[in-house]
C-alpha cells in the first residue's frame, strides 16, 4: 500500500520560482554566530539582532560575539547617551570575557567604570578624543584591568601623574600610547613651561614591560626620554613624532640605537589615523604638519536612517543604562 507524501516542514518549503526556501531562525547557531561575528555592535543591536527570536536571543546570549567590541565611530552616527547605552549593554552581554573595548567621544567616567567592574579580563582599551574622561576616573578604572596589555589614549583630556596610576594598576601593559596635539606658541620659550617630563618619568618609573611606546605631540624632554629607555628595557617600537623638545643629540641617538622601530619628532605624520585632527603650529607652515583638518573625516548627515534609541524612560537605574535594548525571552 502506498502512503500519501510527507509534508514538507517549514525551513524547506517550496519558493514560488521552484527552488527550495529556507527559514533562516533555524540556522545552526554556530554558523549564524560567525556572520554575526562580522557585524558591528549598532547592527547587532539594532538590526540583525531584531530580526526574529531566535536572532535575537542568540545576539543577546551568546557572549563570544561581545569578546572585541569597536565603537570607535559610533559618535559619528548617533548621539552620546545613545552610544554609551549600547556600550553598557555590549558589556552585560559579554558576561565577564571582554577582552578588547575601543570606542571614541561618547565615553564618560561612568562607562569607563562600569567597564572596569563588569569586564575585568580586558587586555585592550583605546579611547579617542574623549573629553569626559578625567585623570581620576582614568585611575580609578584602570584598578580593574590586572591583565590590560594595550593602551591606546589619542586626544582625550588626561595628563600628568596619570600615566603612574595606569602603570602601577595594569603590570602588563605592553603597548601604550598617549597622544596629544601638539601646541607651540611664539612667546614662549623653553624655560617658559613648555617642556614637561611628567608623563615620561610616570612611564619610566611604572612601566617596565612596555614593547610598544607612541608619544605623539607630548611635551618631554631628552631627560624624560632617556629615563624611559634606561627603565624600558623592552622596548621595541618608540614613535615620539611631534615632540619638539626633544633634541637628537649623539647621546640620544646612542641611546636609541637598539630601537628597531623609531620614529623621531620631524617625521611624517601621514600613517598616524588621527592626523585629521591635528593642528597645524604656524612655526611649523609649510611642513608635513600642515594637515587638511577635514582629511578622511566622515561626514555625518540629517538622512540616517537608524533607529532613534534616546528612550532615557527606559534605563535601568539598578543596573546597566544599556538595559533599554535587552529584551525577555520566553524560555
Amino acid at each position: 500500500m502506498s502512503s500519501s507524501p510527507r509534508p514538507r516542514p517549514p525551513s524547506t518549503a517550496m519558493a514560488e520560482d521552484g527552488g527550495e526556501s529556507r527559514d533562516w531562525a533555524e540556522m545552526p547557531s554556530d554558523a549564524l554566530a560567525a556572520v554575526f561575528g562580522k557585524l558591528d555592535v549598532s547592527d547587532l543591536l539594532t538590526g540583525a539582532g531584531l530580526v526574529c527570536r531566535a536572532w535575537r536571543q542568540l545576539a543577546a546570549t551568546y557572549s563570544t560575539l561581545w569578546r572585541r567590541v569597536d565603537m570607535s565611530h559610533q559618535a559619528d552616527l548617533m548621539e552620546n547617551e545613545e552610544a554609551e547605552a549600547m556600550a553598557r549593554t555590549a558589556v552585560d552581554r559579554a558576561a565577564g570575557t571582554m577582552e578588547a573595548f575601543w570606542a571614541d567621544s561618547f565615553v564618560t567616567d561612568g562607562l569607563l567604570l562600569y567597564l572596569s567592574v563588569r569586564a575585568s579580563s580586558l587586555k585592550s582599551l583605546q579611547l579617542s578624543l574623549c573629553l569626559n574622561v578625567s585623570n581620576e576616573g582614568m585611575a580609578e578604572a584602570m584598578k580593574g584591568f590586572p591583565q590590560l596589555e594595550e593602551l591606546d589614549i589619542t586626544f582625550c583630556s588626561l595628563y600628568g601623574d596619570v600615566c603612574q596610576s595606569i602603570g602601577k594598576a595594569c603590570p602588563q601593559l605592553k603597548c601604550f600610547r598617549l597622544n596629544e596635539r601638539w601646541t607651540f606658541q611664539m612667546d614662549y620659550g623653553a624655560s617658559d613651561g613648555m617642556d614637561d617630563d611628567t608623563e615620561a618619568l610616570g612611564i619610566a618609573n611604572n612601566m617596565p614591560e612596555l614593547r610598544e611606546l607612541q608619544l605623539i605631540g607630548n611635551n618631554l624632554t631628552n631627560d624624560g626620554l632617556i629615563s624611559i629607555l634606561d627603565h624600558c628595557l623592552h622596548l621595541e617600537s618608540v614613535d615620539i613624532r611631534q615632540c619638539y623638545n626633544i633634541q637628537m643629540d649623539d647621546a640620544l641617538k646612542s641611546k636609541c640605537a637598539r630601537i628597531k622601530n623609531l620614529k623621531l619628532p620631524h617625521d611624517s605624520i601621514s600613517d598616524f589615523k588621527y592626523r585629521a585632527y591635528i593642528v597645524s603650529s604656524v612655526a611649523y607652515s609649510g611642513s608635513d604638519l600642515e594637515v587638511d583638518l577635514f582629511d578622511d573625516l566622515d561626514v555625518v548627515t540629517d538622512d540616517d536612517d537608524d533607529a532613534d534609541f534616546n528612550d532615557t524612560d527606559d534605563f535601568d537605574e539598578t543596573g546597566s543604562d544599556g538595559a533599554m535594548y535587552d529584551d525577555e525571552f520566553d524560555v
